[in-house]
C-alpha cells in the first residue's frame, strides 16, 4: 500500500511522459556545479524516494548556474536559479524510474542589493556618529546595552523556535532558525541584525569603562567579536557558502572571559567580576561536548546554548559590576 501511494505521489508530482531523462546502468553519479564537482561518484540512486531531491544552496547559486548529472553512460544538464526546482527522471538498467529533483535555494534575503546597501549605509553611519559624538556618550548607558543584549538573545532565539514550527531546542542550533527558506529566516536574521548593534555598542561601553578603571583592555576588544559574529549570521545564514567564515569567533570570547579572570587579578574591586568571569568560561567551554557522543550528536543545540548561557552570565555581570563601580565614582 505504501508503495503504491509513492508512486502515485511521484506520478502526480513529475508527470512522468513530460519529464526528461537520462539511462544509467550503475548506481554512482557524478554532479557538477559549474566547473565544480559537488560529487565524483558519490551520488547513489534511490528509486524509494519520490524524488530523491539534490539541494543547492546559495554556495553556487547567485543568479544562475549550470548543473550537470552524468551516470556511467549518459548526462543532463539544467541552468538553474535560485529558488527554483527542476524535476528529470534517471532510469536505472532500462527498469528502474528513479525520480530526482535538483532544488536551488533562494539567496538571503538581506544580500539583496536594495536591502543590503542601505543596511551598510545605516550602520556606517551609525558608527560615525558614535564617533563624532563620542564625548557625549555616557559609558553607562552603554553599558545597559549588555543587558538588553543577554535578554533579546533569548527572546529572539524563542520566538523564533517558535514561528520556525519544527524547531527543537535541545537538537537544533541557532543557525537552523535562520536557514534559508525557513519560516523564521525573515524574522531571525533581522533581530539578529538588531542584536548586533546593541552588542557592538555594549563592547563600545566595556572598553571605555576598561579604559577608565585602567584594567586591561583585551577582555573588551575580544568582546567585539560576538557582534561581528552575530552580524555575519544575520548577512550569510545557513545554508550560503559564507556561513561558517566565522565559526572560530566564538572562541575568541571564551578567551576574553578567561583574560578577564587573568589579567584583572590585581583589580581588588573586580574579585567578584573575576570570579563571575571565570565561571562563565567553564560554562561556554561545555560547548566543546559537541565532539563527545552522544551530545554532539543528539543535542547539539543543547551543548550550543551552553556556549550562549555563558556569555550571558559575564556579559549581565560585566554589565553590572562596571556600572556599579562607575556610579560610585
Amino acid at each position: 500500500m505504501l508503495t503504491f501511494v509513492l508512486l502515485i505521489t511521484g506520478m502526480s508530482i513529475f508527470g512522468q511522459d513530460s519529464l526528461p531523462a537520462i539511462k544509467a546502468t550503475s548506481e554512482k553519479v557524478d554532479i557538477r556545479v559549474g566547473n565544480e564537482y559537488f560529487v565524483k561518484r558519490g551520488w547513489a540512486l534511490d528509486p524509494n524516494k519520490k524524488p530523491d531531491v539534490f539541494s543547492i544552496g546559495s554556495k553556487w547559486v547567485y543568479e544562475e548556474k549550470k548543473v550537470t548529472f552524468t551516470t556511467n553512460i549518459d548526462s543532463i544538464s539544467f541552468n538553474v536559479k535560485p529558488g527554483n526546482k527542476y524535476n528529470f527522471i534517471i532510469i536505472l538498467n532500462d527498469t528502474i524510474s528513479c525520480y530526482t529533483q535538483i532544488k536551488t535555494l533562494s539567496n538571503p534575503v538581506f544580500l539583496k542589493k536594495s536591502i543590503l546597501i542601505p543596511l551598510l549605509i545605516g550602520i556606517i553611519l551609525l558608527l560615525f556618529l558614535l564617533y563624532l559624538y563620542r564625548q557625549k556618550i555616557n559609558t553607562i548607558k552603554l553599558l545597559y546595552l549588555g543587558y538588553s543584549s543577554a535578554i533579546l538573545f533569548w527572546i529572539i532565539t524563542i520566538v523564533s523556535g517558535f514561528i520556525h514550527g519544527n524547531y527543537n531546542h535541545f537538537k537544533n542550533v541557532i543557525s537552523d532558525l535562520g536557514a534559508l527558506e525557513t519560516k523564521s529566516e525573515i524574522f531571525t536574521s533581522a533581530s539578529l541584525i538588531l542584536l548586533s548593534v546593541l552588542c557592538i555598542l555594549f563592547s563600545i561601553g566595556f572598553y571605555r569603562a576598561s579604559r577608565a578603571f585602567k584594567i586591561s583592555i583585551i577582555p573588551a576588544i575580544l568582546s567585539f567579536s560576538m557582534p561581528v559574529s552575530i552580524f555575519w549570521a544575520a548577512i550569510f545564514p545557513l545554508g550560503n557558502e559564507f556561513h561558517s567564515l566565522t565559526g572560530p569567533l566564538p572562541f575568541l570570547i571564551i578567551l576574553g572571559s578567561l583574560l578577564s579572570y587573568l589579567l584583572w587579578k590585581k583589580s581588588q574591586e573586580f574579585s567578584e567580576l573575576r570570579l563571575l568571569s571565570i565561571i562563565s568560561f567553564f560554562v561556554m567551554l561545555l560547548i566543546l561536548l559537541r565532539f563527545i557522543k552522544p551530545f554532539g550528536y543528539q543535542y547539539e543545540g543543547l551543548i550550543q546554548r551552553f556556549f550562549y548561557l555563558g556569555w550571558t552570565i559575564w556579559t549581565l555581570f560585566t554589565s553590572y559590576y562596571f556600572i556599579k563601580r562607575l556610579q560610585i565614582q
